[in-house]
């Protein structure tokens, strides 16, 4: 096995709407142009075979109070039924992996992070072909405000397998 960190950002909307519970965090208001996080697994035999393990989420604002979020993660593209701000809704049910909850994050001088986990006694071990990718979407999961033009990284960490 090897481990595999694959990471990717993007940067919310220029400004500082409150987030309720429900929706989703992205990259534009027009649902249109969200553009959902995307990871290419995969290993030296070109298949994209992984156990996740768990989630590295981080953005730019220093601000924790109510900063709680949830990564939807697909197999296959999702298109959202919303844009930035609003409520968290996409097609690619048969292609939803799951989810892993992000429920605090530390403030640090140039930005805040947290972690979140799979439950306990829990796998997500999943096979992709080769050539196919790994979408993410964020959800938020309190009433959060954000920072304008702020941006986020997730890192999503797993081991894989042949």
């Amino acid at each position: 096995m090897q481990l595999w960190n694959p990471s990717t950002s993007f940067v919310r909307p220029n400004d500082t709407n409150a987030y309720a519970i429900g929706d989703l965090v992205a990259n534009s208001i027009t649902a249109g142009q969200v553009a959902p996080m995307a990871f290419a697994p995969g290993n030296s035999y070109g298949v994209g075979q992984f156990r996740l393990v768990r989630a590295r989420l981080s953005k730019t604002g220093t601000g924790v109070s109510t900063a709680s979020f949830r990564v939807h993660l697909y197999g296959a593209q999702p298109t959202p039924a919303n844009g930035d701000n609003g409520v968290w809704s996409t097609d690619q049910a048969a292609n939803w992996l799951g989810n892993i909850d992000v429920t605090s994050m530390l403030t640090f001088t140039d930005g805040a992070c947290g972690t979140g986990s799979l439950p306990a006694g829990s796998e997500a071990l999943v096979r992709l072909a080769s050539g196919k990718q790994v979408f993410a979407l964020i959800e938020a999961r309190a009433a959060y405000t954000p920072v304008a033009n702020e941006a986020f990284t997730l890192t999503l960490e797993d081991l894989e397998t042949y």
